[in-house]
């Protein structure tokens, strides 16, 4: 069965979850793993949908056993229902990380990058937050890499138009 049933869909429900409070306790690698799953599950929402594709695709990035599957789409489901916006959960893992750390930043907003276009569709909104969460990793996008984003965002959108027509 697939882990698309009914019961496992992840619900676009809202709640008052935090997720930086609730798992306070764990360690400080744990707290980044749920930070990330956090982030990439923000994302993949934020054109609105959150498709079966991105869900396997953020299961992808952070490796675990089969039976730790069913506790990450758990987190992945309570971080949907978390009410703060992407920005905030990007500032509390950069205060986790720190400074020291700016490689393991950089590897995350690329995994989102990844994520965006994981359904053929890069959203403005999707565009938006990675450049929200790279601002507050202090991940500076240079003249070039802005203008290739743009230009493929550009003719991408266009495509979409063409296809639906």
């Amino acid at each position: 069965m697939s882990i698309h049933s009914y019961q496992n869909m992840i619900s676009l429900e809202r709640s008052r979850i935090c997720m930086w409070e609730k798992y306070r306790h764990e360690s400080k690698q744990t707290i980044c793993i749920i930070g990330v799953l956090t982030l990439a599950t923000k994302l993949c929402k934020a054109d609105g949908h959150f498709s079966e594709i991105e869900e396997e695709a953020i299961l992808k990035i952070i490796p675990h056993e089969p039976s730790q599957k069913r506790l990450l789409i758990r987190i992945m489901e309570e971080a949907n229902k978390d009410e703060n916006p992407i920005d905030y959960d990007a500032l509390r893992l950069k205060r986790l990380i720190g400074e020291e750390h700016k490689d393991f930043l950089e590897f995350t907003v690329a995994v989102l990058y990844q994520l965006a276009h994981e359904d053929h569709v890069y959203s403005e909104e999707e565009d938006r937050d990675i450049k929200k969460v790279a601002e507050i990793f202090g991940l500076e996008e240079t003249f070039l890499q802005n203008f290739k984003r743009k230009t493929f965002m550009f003719f991408k959108n266009l495509k979409t138009r063409n296809e639906n027509r």
